[in-house]
């Protein structure tokens, strides 16, 4: 016997087969969210960590698979007064010097090719101003995910298409037309196409770090692709519309046009960036190797007041891509555009938020558009919202920012933070608009089941997640449920501002046919006037196929 589920619209979860079958389970339930919202399963279950080197032999080493580039050294100086002079000392011993941060206080040098270790080590001991060798850390587009079916075991994947502002409640076009204004959120990547009709009127002189040029040309496509989800102006009706198109977007080519870098020219970028006035720094971009001198480039950033969002990568495995997995940066999943996880995501406990990922519908060079998969797609969503959030409140630090973005998504999954979601799927109607009017607005985010396959005769869990998404204490609410032929309500005397509750409640699964389709359901009720009641209530129906 097998039952189908019909989801209604206010759903979450894709159709499913129930049967007998029970499929093999994750073997880390403690950690992941349970049920319905279970990544792929066989995803290795370690926090992925590169171990750090220090040793510049091992620089030298030309293996294809490194994560440093061959052959190179950053040099950290004393202070940035000695750095010409250092130059000179350098190129005496045959070590090109090939680029520098003076505010880092790094150099970037070429070591001569058949130099071995033990030289490299004498003439580096022998210059006094030469406090650390560093390697360069290779950087890159997360992998291409562009062509992902969509049909992942047997679950429909939704394409986003041009539906990102209504995912993340971006929805009153008169309001948006003025998110983001007076501020700069600089793109790291690709490059970006400024004669496209959706960007020219928004996009800035930038540089190119690769060729060392004015000249930021989008070969690639990937960087051109951000910009339309950041200020795209949406001319073009099936497009998405940028997030916060009143916002400038500083271009920063700090990638090839095969989607590859260096940890280097990435902080160049960000000095660059942050010194003309960024506020946000857009990185969809990552590498899987620790780099010293890209966290405290980073650091730079935040002391010069600019947030730093980052791509989580999509190897679909628990794990991050750097510097996304750094404390101080907004670490960004990616959803489909039914609010399910992405396959390819990353996840983990770096996850901060989630946003739209699958099949986005944006710019492309030569003025075309494109369809766009990834957390590359997802993080520039992100980097719009706070571009919004910045416009409306221009004294935050990105520390408060940070934390308000945070604060102010909306739940995905289990009750508050988990591995799959974060804190949730960022809402731009909360962040911008909910600083000072008074707002109810209940929502029940979340319906699945623990386990997730309900065999006949199984006694599972049914969790229901609400939470209160307005800017007021809800003083009194009323859950009403139909589990089964079991109907009741439960009453919910206080929620506070963003705070979650998870409703768990027993139902065995009928082992014989139904009479009547079975009715999962709940409704969450509050005596205010509810800012949006549309997404107080969700539906899972089943029936006998």
């Amino acid at each position: 016997m097998k039952f189908h589920k019909n989801i209604n619209a206010n759903t979450k979860h894709a159709d499913i087969n129930i049967s007998k079958d029970v499929s093999a389970k994750t073997n880390n339930t403690n950690k992941l969210p349970a049920g319905t919202l279970q990544p792929i399963t066989n995803s290795p279950q370690n926090i992925f960590v590169t171990p750090e080197i220090s040793h510049p032999e091992i620089i030298t080493n030309k293996t294809s698979d490194s994560p440093y580039v061959e052959g190179e050294l950053i040099l950290r100086v004393s202070n940035d007064a000695v750095m010409k002079q250092l130059e000179s000392q350098l190129e005496e011993k045959g070590i090109n010097v090939l680029r520098r941060v003076d505010k880092l206080g790094f150099i970037r040098v070429k070591l001569p090719d058949g130099m071995k270790a033990d030289e490299i080590k004498k003439i580096l001991s022998e210059i006094d101003d030469i406090k650390e060798a560093l390697p360069n850390v290779k950087t890159e587009v997360p992998k291409d995910v562009n062509n992902i079916p969509l049909l992942d075991h047997g679950k429909q994947i939704t394409p986003v298409a041009n539906k990102g502002n209504e995912l993340l409640k971006n929805t009153d076009p008169a309001l948006r037309a003025e998110l983001g204004n007076n501020i700069i959120v600089a793109l790291l990547d690709t490059g970006v196409d400024d004669t496209h009709p959706d960007l020219m009127e928004r996009t800035l002189q930038g540089y190119n770090f690769v060729d060392d040029n004015a000249l930021t040309t989008d070969i690639n496509s990937h960087g051109t692709a951000c910009a339309g989800i950041i200020i795209g102006a949406g001319k073009n009706p099936d497009s998405t519309k940028g997030i916060a198109p009143a916002a400038y977007l500083l271009p920063v080519k700090v990638m090839d046009d095969n989607g590859k870098g260096n940890s280097f020219a990435v902080i160049e970028g960000i000095v660059y960036a942050v010194d003309r006035g960024a506020k946000i720094i857009n990185l969809s971009i990552g590498t899987v190797g620790d780099s010293v001198i890209l966290r405290e480039a980073i650091d730079y950033a935040i002391s010069k007041g600019a947030v730093v969002i980052a791509a989580a990568g999509n190897d679909g495995e628990e794990k991050t891509l750097m510097p996304a997995g750094y404390k101080n940066v907004i670490c960004v999943g990616a959803v489909d555009g039914a609010k399910l996880h992405a396959p390819f995501s990353n996840y983990g406990d770096k996850i901060d938020v989630v946003a739209p990922g699958v099949a986005v519908y944006t710019t492309a060079p030569d003025g075309r558009y494109k369809s766009f998969t990834g957390t590359s797609a997802a993080t520039p969503f992100v980097s719009g919202a706070v571009a919004a959030l910045l416009s409306q409140s221009h004294n935050l630090s990105p520390e408060e920012a940070m934390e308000i973005v945070l604060n102010r998504a909306d739940n995905l999954g289990p009750a508050n933070r988990d591995y799959l979601f974060g804190n949730g799927i960022v809402n731009v109607k909360r962040l911008i608009e909910k600083n000072s009017d008074s707002i109810y607005d209940a929502a029940l985010t979340t319906l699945y089941f623990e386990p997730a396959d309900l065999a006949p005769g199984t006694d599972v869990k049914v969790h229901f997640v609400i939470q209160n998404q307005g800017n007021r204490t809800i003083s009194f609410g009323k859950f009403l449920y139909e589990v089964g032929e079991e109907k009741n309500e439960i009453s919910v005397p206080k929620l506070n501002v963003g705070e979650c509750k998870q409703i768990t409640l027993p139902w065995t699964v009928p082992l014989e046919k139904p009479q009547a389709e079975t009715r999962i359901q709940g409704y969450f009720k509050i005596s205010e006037a509810d800012d949006e009641p549309m997404d107080n209530g969700q539906a899972v129906i089943l029936q006998r196929k």
